[in-house]
């Protein structure tokens, strides 16, 4: 997997604090947080697949 610029990281960062700022209660971050690991881990698997 290719290493990420320091703009992008600062805008993966931005996105997910962005998103769960919008949550109400602590379960619907940890809701947000587990979306975001499901489709993370996607991610993870592809990049493997790569080597």
């Amino acid at each position: 997997m290719a290493i990420m610029t320091d703009k992008q990281l600062q805008f993966i960062a931005w996105l997910i604090t962005t998103a769960t700022d919008k949550c109400q209660t602590i379960e619907e971050v940890k809701a947000m947080n587990a979306e975001i690991r499901k489709h993370s881990l996607g991610i993870k698997e592809e990049s493997e697949e790569e080597k």
